[in-house]
């Protein structure tokens, strides 16, 4: 393929908070007297709050539960998560990454987390090198659903083929499978490889999956060059 653009997913990729959602998650449903196992919560990982909230519930009360539990444990479960992450800050290498991946093609922040909450973790430097950012509240149907990602490419204006995109998530992947993406690469942070393996490639460090998505961007810039010799 010749990358005419980067998809960025956001948590457990530029950023290491499925830890704190996860916490917070599990916090919230032992109020409920509730509790699932924390290899759930990360398989959520790039859908809407609500969507996983009653993922969550499904796996963990067989249908006993008033029917606002949901907007409740949701509620408590932001609010843990907010007062957790004041100081989250984006994983060392990758300000540099984007800065120079910014020079090559546009690039796009596709995420289920809320834009207030975008806002407020993520440095507004690094939200910068980004000319579209996808989030959460912004679509009908989240991750895994295609929709956040044909989003992206429209609003960056290239076809879904074009374009390469980095995920850490099953439901990501498949999301992004379902829009048709030219190339997915993903990051095993929050789970390991065997739930991964619908990527076309799984890096297992983040400096591994840095120097991959360099050399596919210069493959494709070397290979275009040569092409008008």
């Amino acid at each position: 393929m010749k990358p005419k653009a980067v998809l960025f997913d956001l948590d457990g990729v530029l950023i290491d908070t499925m830890p704190l959602h996860a916490r917070a998650w599990q916090a919230a449903l032992r109020r409920e007297g509730l509790s699932v196992d924390r290899s759930l919560i990360y398989a959520c990982e790039g859908e809407p709050g609500h969507l996983t909230v009653e993922r969550l519930l499904r796996n963990a009360s067989n249908g006993h539960l008033p029917a606002d539990s949901g907007k409740r444990i949701l509620r408590y479960k932001e609010a843990l998560f907010a007062a957790s992450a004041r100081h989250i800050t984006v994983k060392p290498g990758w300000q540099q990454a984007l800065r120079w991946l910014q020079a090559q093609l546009p690039l796009a922040l596709v995420t289920g987390t809320s834009r207030h909450e975008v806002d407020r973790v993520v440095p507004k430097e690094t939200l910068a090198r980004f000319t579209a950012v996808i989030t959460g509240d912004a679509v009908r149907r989240g991750k895994p659903h295609p929709e956040p990602y044909l989003t992206a490419c429209r609003r960056l204006g290239v076809r879904p083929k074009d374009a390469i995109v980095i995920e850490n998530a099953p439901y990501g992947i498949e999301s992004a499978r379902a829009a048709g993406a030219g190339h997915i690469l993903a990051l095993a942070s929050s789970l390991p490889p065997s739930y991964l393996q619908a990527a076309d490639e799984i890096c297992l460090t983040p400096s591994a999956l840095r120097k991959r998505l360099r050399e596919l961007v210069i493959g494709s810039i070397r290979r275009e060059y040569a092409g008008k010799r």
